[in-house]
């Protein structure tokens, strides 16, 4: 089985094109790069470099493939860059709905994110059932990304098998480009004294890259599967990093910033940004977002793909192992 992943290169795409040569599928992995990063470098895989944005090259790209996996995407919260983010989630989706369309692909896997669920504001977890609810708050990645399902479903009506997956916050190996890795060195040097408000929903890097494979074998096309957490896993922010500071023998942070001096400190940071011309640390939409308690229910997922989440400290143990078993000083 031949298949093409897009944005190979990232955290996510890494797993997933691992996981992928291990499984036995003929891999094409594909981003913005003009050739594969160090971490997918020793795999035996073909490489097509191409720009979701560009309609010919992603054409180009998915010819000759039997499942499509759509992993690329625009997670950056600088303003300065909406429109490039706008042009990879939505019609950078649409560009691979539209190729697999024309080249009669047998399934698509796109890889969405929780963040169109919402979140339910006494505290307590959404399914694949619950809406969009963080309107308002200039959370432009959850806005983009929710328009990209749209426009899928818009094309599955056309005669495109898809099947949408739903990531909560991920954790775990590969995790090259520092995402919530970058919390294990911040806190080693003591540069963490508070942590956010609200808490996420938190998942394994490997087990969600396992479930995006079985959503290609077994899944059911038109299906949304959330793979976030569990009761165990919907923690705030702070038990995240109490964790994490742990496992490097740091001290935790030792306050929890309410949302209104959350969101004032990335008001802050945006204007910084204007004058310096480089990307905000956060800003004031994901400050309100990562505000918000962002707890999932994964059980349809569990069920139906035999989707694992690990305890949270085994995710934890898991990307602070990969970081030091590649030579970061941690």
């Amino acid at each position: 089985m031949k298949c093409l992943v897009t944005g190979a290169n990232g955290f996510l795409g890494t797993n997933l094109v691992r996981e992928l040569v291990t499984e036995g599928w003929q891999v094409r992995a594909s981003g913005r790069q003009p050739s594969l990063t160090p971490w997918l470098s020793d795999l035996p895989v073909e490489y097509a470099p191409a720009d979701i944005t560009n309609a010919e090259a992603v054409s180009a790209a998915v010819s000759g493939c039997d499942v499509v996996f759509h992993v690329a995407g625009d997670t950056s919260f600088w303003k300065r860059l909406y429109p490039r983010q706008r042009a990879a989630n939505v019609d950078g989706t649409v560009n691979v709905a539209r190729a697999c369309l024309s080249h009669g692909i047998r399934r698509m896997v796109h890889t969405s994110t929780a963040d169109v669920f919402g979140y339910d504001p006494a505290g307590g977890t959404v399914d694949e059932h619950h809406g969009f609810n963080y309107t308002g708050m200039d959370y432009h990645y959850g806005e983009t990304k929710l328009e990209a399902d749209r426009q899928l479903r818009a094309i599955m009506a056309e005669g495109l098998e898809a099947v949408l997956v739903h990531p909560g916050s991920i954790i775990g190996p590969w995790d090259h480009t520092l995402q919530f890795g970058r919390l294990f060195f911040e806190l080693k040097q003591g540069k963490v004294p508070a942590s956010p408000p609200g808490g996420a929903s938190f998942c394994h890097a490997r087990e969600v890259a396992r479930a995006h494979i079985r959503a290609a074998d077994v899944g059911e096309p038109g299906q949304s599967y959330l793979l976030a957490g569990n009761d165990a896993n919907n923690v705030p922010h702070a038990a995240l990093m109490a964790l994490m500071a742990q496992a490097v023998d740091a001290s935790p942070p030792r306050w929890t910033l309410p949302e209104w001096l959350f969101v004032a400190y990335a008001w802050g940071c945006e204007q910084v940004s204007a004058i310096t011309g480089k990307a905000p640390q956060i800003n004031p939409g994901q400050a309100r977002y990562m505000s918000r308690p962002q707890y999932c229910d994964s059980s349809k997922a569990q069920a139906a793909l035999d989707y694992r989440v690990p305890d949270l400290s085994t995710c934890v143990e898991d990307a602070l192992a990969w970081y030091r078993n590649h030579g970061f000083d941690i």
